[in-house]
């Protein structure tokens, strides 16, 4: 029996992410992603389930090479208001990128036809706002806000940095 390595998995994600890209999610087979990485299909089924449990993790590894960081940006001991700025910039950037504008087309594509959607909103932005609410609580608690509901103050800020863009 072959040992899995982390270097595989990730080089399935790797080539899956570009053939989504190039081909979309429903023109992607499990048979292409097995050919562009020079393995079976059985080596594909021995790191993942299906075709959606690749795409789940090349979302996830996506937005994390994008927008981790802007999050990361909160844990730093900064002016608050000029850690917000960044943060927003950042997080703009990031999302704009070619690469994650492709990936969440094809999850809100998807989003009716399978659970990718709700994969994807798990484990990307809900973890993302989460944190940013509790950073907006933890600033609230330190009286640099007034007390409110942190999530919906998170929400409130997404809408402003998304305004003219959705």
């Amino acid at each position: 029996m072959r040992v899995k390595s982390e270097a595989k998995r990730q080089a399935i994600i790797d080539v899956a992410k570009k053939a989504f890209i190039e081909q979309g999610y429903s023109n992607t087979s499990m048979s292409e992603i097995a050919n562009r990485v020079g393995g079976s299909k059985a080596t594909l089924y021995n790191y993942f389930s299906s075709k959606e449990e690749i795409f789940a993790a090349v979302m996830e590894t996506t937005a994390s090479e994008h927008i981790l960081e802007a999050f990361k940006l909160l844990e730093q001991k900064q002016d608050f208001e000029a850690t917000l700025v960044r943060f927003g910039v950042y997080y703009l950037s990031s999302i704009m990128s070619p690469t994650l504008m492709s990936i969440w087309k094809m999850a809100i594509t998807e989003a009716g036809l399978s659970d990718i959607g709700h994969q994807f909103y798990e484990n990307g932005p809900k973890r993302g706002w989460t944190e940013l609410s509790n950073y907006l609580k933890t600033k609230m608690d330190e009286g640099l806000l007034m007390q409110a509901n942190s999530l919906t103050c998170a929400m409130h800020l997404k809408a402003l940095i998304e305004s003219e863009l959705f």
